[in-house]
């Protein structure tokens, strides 16, 4: 697959960017792979990466402060049921890299929460499940996809009248949430040029869209010590980067978003950032005490307030 390296002149880094326009990969029929070197020695320390980023929002047409934290960590999932294996029972399972992304921004006098979660199978096969809830002072919404023999069964619920509850089908394309893991897995293997991807859930929930696959194209560029993975969704007016680390184990060192952000005739064209600002690797399931709150500190988080 060809990239773009540091220092090439800019002609040739522009053909070279161009000429991935010409390959394409579907998730459809995607073969397991064994991950990149250097993957299981990092990912089964018995540790979870944390890593915060200063979070700039565009929501209602004005941009938002706050923070984001990425989590990864590696666990067995089971494959039929599609939860984590907890070591009862003999049913299939497989390792799997499991992202925890969470936003969280004040609009006003009220404040939004963002989770996704997405599962990926470390052998570079499609993600076998995603899901996204969003919650404000208005309500809450909540989408789900479930990995079956051909593309995804999807659900959603809403407090929202034009989407209530709801079932739904999903081809067999790449999922933007998933892109993000496959960085981590292995990111010679993310797609480029143009396909069919599901925009992330915890956009087509800001925005109220149906969860419809669009077209995308997609570059990678690597510029010394960093790279970034571009998608521009035209249909979309939409444009994703996301910058991380060109080596292993390919740290995510922040994104963004542009697109119209409003619910006018005419909504302002704004850009959400994401900045790296702490990492560390943590058994963080472990460190549940009142005694650990001052951990939050290491992540760059304040401690909940004392009464």
């Amino acid at each position: 697959m060809t990239r773009a390296y540091l220092c090439l002149p800019t002609f040739l880094l522009v053909v070279l960017t161009l000429a991935t326009c010409g390959s394409s990969r579907t998730s459809e029929g995607r073969p397991g792979v064994a991950p990149t070197p250097g993957f299981q020695q990092y990912w089964s320390q018995g540790l979870g990466e944390l890593n915060h980023y200063a979070l700039t929002q565009a929501r209602y047409g004005e941009l938002r402060q706050g923070d984001a934290v990425l989590i990864f960590v590696t666990e067995d999932f089971l494959t039929t049921e599609q939860v984590k294996f907890e070591g009862k029972g003999s049913g299939a399972h497989t390792s799997v890299l499991k992202l925890n992304m969470i936003e969280r921004f004040n609009t006003g006098i009220y404040d939004y929460s963002l989770m996704t979660s997405c599962f990926s199978p470390v052998d570079g096969t499609p993600a076998l499940k995603v899901n996204t809830s969003v919650q404000d002072w208005c309500g809450q919404v909540f989408i789900q996809l479930n990995r079956k023999e051909r593309g995804y069964a999807g659900r959603s619920f809403s407090y929202f009248q034009s989407e209530g509850d709801r079932t739904f089908n999903t081809p067999d394309v790449w999922l933007e949430d998933a892109l993000w893991n496959q960085l981590r897995i292995d990111p010679a293997k993310v797609p480029v040029g143009k396909f069919n991807v599901l925009p992330s859930l915890r956009y087509l929930s800001l925005v109220h869209k149906p969860s419809t696959s669009v077209e995308v194209s997609a570059t990678v560029v690597v510029q010394g010590d960093t790279s970034s993975y571009t998608m521009a969704f035209p249909t979309l007016q939409r444009t994703l980067t996301i910058r991380y680390r060109t080596s292993f184990p390919y740290g995510i060192l922040g994104w963004s978003e542009t697109r119209p952000d409003g619910f006018n005739a005419n909504p302002p064209v704004l850009t959400t950032e994401a900045r790296l600002t702490h990492s560390s690797n943590l058994p963080y399931w472990q460190l549940n005490s009142n005694a650990n709150d001052s951990l939050r500190k290491t992540l760059g988080l304040e401690r909940m307030p004392v009464r």
